[in-house]
């Protein structure tokens, strides 16, 4: 009596196809990866855009009721309650409005403990203009007629809020002097987060309005400042 005996014979991958596959997946994966890391940049970009347009409707709302005044800076103020950040939040229910996306510092403010024992953390991703604060020593002293968004040349040039730099200068500091650049672009890119976003930044403008632009585009001497309530988009007369 014969048996017959079925050989069933296992197919695999051998050594050189499974190489050719790795190969093939690595070759994807560098074509793919720069690609979704854009995709992902643009996307904080845009998320950053959306934080600061909100912040222009939450303003317009704030104008009903200060009289068309825009919220103080902490320049010359105590109280944090009293900050822009903290006046602007009562008119938005967004709690990453004050925070870029790509902004990957860890040291942000906890505003549930007092400021005075956070004196190495940020209040925000960004900073206002204080040429439009309340008090500014270059508009007459202690009552500065830019502060209300009336008074302002043409408020769609004139920047109110930008992006401000991961730095120590901005432990607790929520803005920027553009009167003392002195018209040195170098000098004025080391308060702004100019290149946060591949060489462009955001910036809302007292209008209400959000754009994305290269710095040299908003402060160029002798080309357009959009920086000086009085002049904007031009240069004051006295920079």
């Amino acid at each position: 009596m014969k048996l017959n005996i079925l050989v069933i014979k296992k197919s695999g991958f051998t050594l050189i196809e499974l190489l050719v596959v790795i190969a093939i997946i690595a070759v994807l994966m560098g074509i793919l990866l720069p690609s979704l890391n854009r995709a992902r940049q643009q996307a904080k970009k845009i998320a950053c855009l959306s934080n600061m347009r909100q912040m222009g409707i939450a303003t317009q709302t704030y104008f009903i009721d200060s009289n068309y005044q825009l919220p103080p800076s902490s320049c010359h103020i105590t109280d944090p309650n009293d900050y822009w950040l903290r006046i602007l939040a009562q008119y938005t229910r967004q709690s990453l409005l004050f925070n870029c996306p790509s902004d990957t510092a860890k040291n942000l403010v906890d505003w549930d403990k007092p400021l005075s024992e956070q004196t190495d953390r940020r209040l925000s991703s960004f900073a206002v203009n204080a040429l439009v604060d309340p008090v500014q020593y270059r508009y007459s002293g202690n009552k500065n007629k830019y502060n209300n968004i009336n008074n302002i040349k043409r408020p769609m040039y004139c920047i109110w809020i930008s992006e401000a730099p991961d730095t120590e200068q901005f432990n607790l500091a929520d803005h920027i002097h553009p009167e003392q650049w002195e018209g040195s672009v170098e000098y004025a890119k080391r308060f702004i987060a100019w290149n946060r976003h591949k060489g462009i930044s955001n910036y809302l403008f007292t209008d209400g309005h959000a754009e994305n632009l290269k710095f040299e585009q908003t402060y160029n001497w002798p080309d357009k400042c959009y920086w000086y309530p009085e002049a904007a988009p031009k240069w004051p007369e006295n920079p």
